[in-house]
């Protein structure tokens, strides 16, 4: 004979079991479905007008391997442009200066969507400078560790990661050997990858690349640790409403493309650029 505080237990499991069911149930298992991924790649995306773009969309996927549909509505008012095939560049010219804002669905057969957008600038000057993405990034010169000098527009033409850190930051250094795979993939192809220390003291820089072994990275220190002229020039202070680490995207025109935590960076955005 079992006791009344077992029956009672089971009861609740048994109670706990059908809710479960009932919930799965009722989502259509939509507990145990993924979101597709949607990108949405140009190499340029400003110049002067009649202005073309080449829109690739090839680098939207399902996890899953489902059934995939887009659309993709350009912002200036003509009809968007859907289809199935993601193998295809899709061409669009903008006749008039200006702004506009060019954004990709994409669908999967379950009815679950994903979206992304370009920030495309029909301009002979270019996006505005600014730190936000769709805005041509900041220009600075700064002090490499090894004796030299960076420019930053005088990498233009290539791809351009800036990673903000410093030795002294946990986050930061966790997330170094995720950027140091990313140049070791990429760097054949274009990618240079900028390391902007905010340690007090440069040696502090030199020594921890050196000890893991990151050769790859061109790493520039400025005075100022924390609030080196660079980071506050790109409104990344410790401390502040965007600390570290924090990464910026850069394609060969200088525009800011993805800006964020350098371990949400994934191999497709980089590769869309490159």
């Amino acid at each position: 004979m079992k006791a009344p505080g077992c029956l009672h237990t089971n009861r609740l499991l048994s109670v706990g079991v059908a809710v479960l069911v009932a919930l799965v149930a009722l989502s259509g298992c939509r507990l145990f479905q993924v979101d597709p991924l949607a990108i949405l790649a140009s190499p340029a995306i400003t110049g002067p007008t009649p202005l073309t773009i080449r829109f690739d969309v090839s680098h939207s996927m399902h996890p899953k391997g489902r059934p995939l549909a887009y659309t993709l509505e350009f912002g200036d008012g003509s009809p968007p442009e859907t289809g199935t095939d993601f193998g295809i560049i899709i061409h669009h010219t903008y006749e008039d200066g200006g702004v506009y804002e060019a954004v990709l669905t994409v669908t999967d057969d379950l009815t679950r969507s994903a979206t992304d957008a370009l920030t495309i600038t029909a301009s002979a000057d270019g996006p505005e400078e600014g730190t936000e993405v769709g805005m041509s990034a900041p220009d600075f010169t700064a002090h490499t560790i090894d004796g030299g000098t960076f420019t930053l527009s005088e990498a233009r033409g290539h791809v351009l990661l800036i990673d903000f850190w410093g030795a002294w930051c946990t986050p930061c250094k966790s997330s170094l050997p995720h950027l140091d795979d990313l140049v070791t993939s990429y760097a054949e192809d274009g990618l240079i990858a900028v390391l902007v220390s905010t340690d007090a003291v440069e040696q502090d820089s030199i020594d921890y690349l050196a000890q893991h072994g990151y050769t790859g990275f061109v790493s520039v220190w400025e005075p100022g640790a924390k609030y080196t002229p660079i980071a506050e020039q790109y409104g990344v202070l410790s401390g502040g409403p965007v600390g570290i680490p924090h990464t910026f995207v850069l394609d060969r025109q200088g525009v800011i493309r993805w800006r964020g935590h350098p371990l949400d960076l994934s191999m497709e955005t980089i590769e869309a650029l490159l």
